[in-house]
């Protein structure tokens, strides 16, 4: 499974991210790019411990969701998302894409990182893993 912590498979999102430019129409949902781009960001702040969190069922619900969708299915579009990553301003698309992309590389030298409100707890490889994923899923979005 690819993961932010592979140089190969951090250089390919971060090819992605800057291919964007701010005024593609999303494939589904109702984002704008840099409303993903914050979203994303705030994942990634969660697992920093920056944007506290809460989690959102019990311990073995959480398991079970890493299992499944963190590790085996392919996300769904409109999925359920955690309140702490719901964006409703409209950001500015260039400072969200510097965030997004100095976010990423604090994750990436980080030593201690906090549990995912649906996912429960996660070594810095699941967080790796379920960072990418999500990354992956929000640039189909846009076609990225």
């Amino acid at each position: 499974m690819r993961t932010l912590l592979q140089p190969h498979d951090l250089e390919f999102i971060i090819t992605r991210l800057n291919a964007l430019n701010g005024s593609e129409v999303s494939l589904w949902g109702k984002m704008t790019e840099a409303q993903m781009l914050q979203h994303c960001r705030k994942q990634i702040e969660m697992a920093l411990g920056v944007i506290p969190t809460k989690p959102m069922y019990p311990r073995p619900i959480q398991w079970l969701s890493k299992i499944t969708f963190g590790y085996y299915l392919p996300w769904p579009k409109n999925l359920v998302t955690a309140v702490e990553m719901v964006v409703s301003e409209q950001p500015e698309f260039n400072l969200e894409l510097e965030k997004l992309l100095n976010v990423i590389s604090d994750f990436t030298e980080a030593e201690q990182l906090h549990p995912h409100p649906i996912f429960g707890n996660l070594t810095k490889e699941d967080w790796g893993m379920i960072i990418y994923k999500h990354l992956n899923h929000h640039l189909k979005q846009f076609g990225a």
